[in-house]
């Protein structure tokens, strides 16, 4: 279940692969209803988009728990200083960019005076009154951050490649399933 220094546990594995999920699928919904006209339609897309976002939220916080618990696989070629940085400075942006996304998301919400809806079980209170430049702040920073997010994604996407493809260290098949006996 848990990380050793030979590779990840089942748990980590998993959340890694259900934040990706979660992500890709927040993008679509944003984008999809991104340039639609104020509506019903809208806003029920609005709101299932925050409610996942609550999701990736809470997933994140489990993960990171994960991760501050469980120890570090150890790199697989450790004399590689530079490309190892890199790939800790990436996952360090990842981690950073998903935080920073998800609470202005929250934010663009709670500016217009909407509570943050959780798959009509129960919404996050907006402490604030409506304030439509910061709302138009928080949309900037949510938007930008979001394209930044996903330029780190795509690095560490490449950089997964690199490693199954160029390299073929194992890497990349090490958040995936782990070979047994029968394969």
């Amino acid at each position: 279940m848990w990380n050793s220094a030979e590779g990840y546990g089942w748990l980590a594995k998993g959340l890694h692969w259900l934040v990706a999920l979660l992500m890709v699928g927040l993008s679509v919904l944003g984008f999809i209803f991104a340039d639609m006209p104020r509506g019903d339609e809208k806003t029920e897309l609005l709101i299932l988009h925050a409610s996942f976002g609550l999701l990736l939220l809470a997933v994140m916080v489990v993960r990171l728990g994960v991760r501050l618990r469980s120890a570090r696989p150890a790199p697989l070629q450790p004399d590689a200083k530079r490309m190892n940085a890199l790939a800790h400075s990436v996952h360090l942006a990842l981690y950073l960019g998903v935080f920073l996304v998800i609470a202005a998301g929250m934010l663009t919400l709670m500016t217009v005076g909407w509570d943050v809806p959780f798959f009509s079980l129960f919404a996050v209170p907006t402490p604030f009154e409506r304030d439509m430049d910061l709302h138009h702040l928080f949309e900037e920073i949510h938007i930008y951050g979001w394209w930044a997010l996903a330029g780190f994604a795509g690095l560490h996407l490449v950089g997964a490649l690199y490693h199954a493809f160029v390299l073929k260290d194992g890497t990349f098949s090490r958040m995936g399933r782990e070979k047994t006996a029968a394969d």
